[in-house]
């Protein structure tokens, strides 16, 4: 495991990360949830997934949405060592938000939501416009793409991280978490 283990509060979270990790390896194929086989591969994105953490110091009573969040990159990992925020993982695919909720149950993580469905429509529901203070996403589209659909979902002064990889026409290193403020 990474540097970041070495962090007290995330090592007393480590056996439910562990848990985790043995679930994706469980269902990874019946629920079609990531490109990643092996243990490594799943162990890898979990760290990845924490990187929010080098970035945002305070995660006491923030409202933290997930867009695309598919087997829980990186929403899941966060709710885990962030127990004190809460998390909405948003996800079009019925499998992926089955599966989420299936980890949510079994881990115990009172401060998770699941919901099943077009992220794009959330700005229109009053329930989620200006509603997040940080806003999280893996490898779901382009930045401006993401930008139009998550600014108006955060309060102001919030902030979006996206993860983004190679291949995506931006120069930008795997596994980089890009940070922007919501400007109102």
């Amino acid at each position: 495991m990474s540097y970041l283990y070495t962090w007290n509060y995330i090592r007393e979270r480590y056996p439910k990360l562990e848990m985790y990790l043995e679930e994706l390896l469980k269902a990874r194929k019946a629920f079609n949830l990531s490109g990643a086989r092996s243990r490594e591969e799943f162990i890898k994105l979990i760290e990845e997934s924490l990187a929010p953490l080098l970035v945002i110091d305070d995660w006491r009573d923030k409202r933290v949405i997930d867009i695309g969040s598919g087997a829980g990159f990186p929403g899941i990992p966060l709710a885990i060592v962030q127990e004190d925020a809460y998390f909405l993982l948003v996800d079009v695919s019925v499998k992926k938000t089955a599966f989420l909720s299936l980890i949510k149950s079994k881990l115990g993580l009172s401060n998770v939501e699941v919901l099943c469905g077009d992220a794009r429509l959330l700005k229109n529901h009053p329930n989620y416009t200006n509603a997040f203070d940080i806003a999280v996403s893996r490898g779901v589209g382009e930045i401006e793409y993401l930008r139009d659909m998550i600014f108006p979902l955060l309060k102001s002064g919030g902030r979006m991280l996206i993860f983004k990889s190679e291949g995506t026409g931006y120069k930008i290193k795997p596994g980089l978490v890009l940070l922007e403020e919501r400007k109102v």
